[in-house]
């Protein structure tokens, strides 16, 4: 994740329209996500994060290193003809010239009166603003995949936002982070949020913590001229505003699925559905749409949920896996000494298999583990090959499933914010994807897809996006 700007200040909670008020009895730090320019590379464990694509036994590279996150630039798209459209706006649609007004008000006037097209500078008008908007698009998925922008507006004094079928009020405010502050709250209850912070800070929920060190951090940092406080993130800010942004993503796309959520909330559970909720996003921003199991189907085990590549029609059953390891996430006992952290995942593959999902089956697996001992795990060898590690893990889950690979892909990540001590710097990231050849898909560029969208994980809005309505004068 980018530097960042936080700024550091209390303020009343959000109102929730057509609810009650918000009456939390705490107050929240203001997060205010303001990306700056480049990213300097700080050496030892903040090296550049490596992600690697393989196609394994032909060993053909396919999406080689992304090391700093950025999603490749896509091709720019096609511009249809304005004028295909000029005649077939509504009456009531703002005008294409950009006035402001409706279209019965402002440019249908000049076709009454015997034209049969608009002016020929309504045109170029119409289509240079219809080539800023896809431009605008273009970026927005490059840079966060295919999540829709934030449905948002100013009026009545505030900035209202829409998350599926919810509106939200806040104080009118310029800054994306300022409603997923909020919005994790908002998500995980009143009383809960007051009974995690009325613990001592070790015994609370992961999240908890998280906000908490982010308060403290963030306080500490270079207080800029506009009132935020600059630095690149912590541990707990990148973790907890990461989440924040993947739980809106699935909420806004998908709905969050109540058992999902109740996970969430749950300490000794929040580990799995955390990297549940991280699979669900990064299938979104791979342009796919998410069928989830019925739970209430007691006849077979269930895969985490199937997706549907959009643009393909293929089909993935997929599965998530985090590993668990002492004192880390919400897990009790004492972390390891990193020189002795095992590396071993069988058992996590094994488990996904054994559900014998009816589509092509996507393990996305986290590692948990320090940075150093994941780039030992996922650094390939010479010609991309997979680490020796590695490929003594790979060729073990073959033998053990008839000489063939039970799954048609594995999505290796380790976003070891959780390991970064008090007010360290947020650890970087590790990412290697296997495509098998044993088990058949039709379509290679929906796995691809996935890979990509990984490396979009931690990219966060920092403005709401313009919505083109005028604000309206309050009294």
């Amino acid at each position: 994740m980018p530097s960042i700007n936080l700024v550091h200040d209390l303020l009343s909670p959000a109102d929730r329209i057509g609810d009650r008020a918000d009456r939390r009895g705490h107050s929240l730090a203001r997060l205010v996500l303001r990306e700056l320019s480049g990213c300097q590379n700080r050496g030892g464990d903040q090296q550049d994060a490596l992600a690697t694509f393989i196609h394994i036994d032909q060993r053909s590279m396919f999406a080689l290193c992304s090391p700093q996150w950025y999603s490749e630039v896509s091709q720019r798209p096609q511009m249809p003809s304005a004028i295909e459209h000029a005649t077939k706006v509504g009456r009531n649609a703002p005008c294409p010239c950009g006035s402001g007004l409706k279209f019965k008000r402002c440019c249908i006037r000049k076709m009454e009166k015997g034209s049969q097209s608009p002016p020929p500078e309504v045109i170029e008008k119409a289509r240079r603003l219809l080539q800023e908007k896809m431009e605008t698009n273009r970026k927005w998925v490059e840079r966060y995949g295919h999540v829709p922008q934030p449905i948002t507006t100013e009026n009545f004094g505030k900035r209202l936002i829409a998350v599926r079928n919810n509106i939200y009020a806040l104080e009118t405010r310029e800054y994306f982070g300022d409603f997923l502050r909020d919005y994790v709250v908002i998500v995980f209850g009143d009383e809960w949020w007051k009974e995690e912070i009325a613990k001592a800070e070790a015994e609370r929920h992961p999240v908890a913590q998280w906000w908490e060190e982010g308060i403290r951090y963030m306080s500490r940092q270079p207080l800029q001229p506009d009132g935020s406080r600059r630095g690149i993130p912590s541990g707990g800010v990148a973790a907890f505003v990461a989440f924040a942004y993947d739980l809106f993503v699935v909420s806004q796309v998908d709905g969050l699925d109540d058992l999902l959520l109740n996970r969430l909330k749950k300490t000794d559970l929040f580990q799995g559905a955390r990297h549940e909720l991280f699979a669900e996003a990064t299938c979104i921003r791979a342009g796919y749409t998410v069928e989830r199991e019925d739970e209430q189907d007691g006849s077979r085990r269930h895969a985490e949920f199937t997706a549907l590549h959009t643009s393909t029609g293929q089909r993935i059953s997929v599965e998530a896996k985090s590993k668990h390891r002492p004192g880390l996430f919400g897990q009790p006992g004492q972390p390891e000494p990193h020189d002795r952290i095992r590396l071993r995942f069988g058992g996590l593959i094994n488990d996904a298999v054994r559900k014998k999902p009816p589509h092509p089956l996507v393990i996305f697996l986290d590692t948990n583990l320090p940075f150093r001992a994941a780039d030992r795990l996922l650094t390939p060898q010479s010609g991309n090959a997979p680490s020796r590690l590695l490929s003594k893990l790979l060729d073990q889950v073959k033998k053990e499933n008839s000489g063939k690979d039970p799954f048609s892909m594995i999505v290796f990540t380790n976003h070891p914010h959780q390991y970064a001590a008090k007010d360290e710097k947020d650890p970087q990231k590790h990412l290697y994807s296997i495509v098998s050849d044993d088990t058949y898909v039709p379509s290679i560029e929906a796995l691809r897809s996935l890979h990509h969208a990984v490396t979009l994980y931690g990219n966060i809005p920092n403005e709401f996006p313009k919505s083109g309505v005028a604000k309206r004068k309050t009294l």
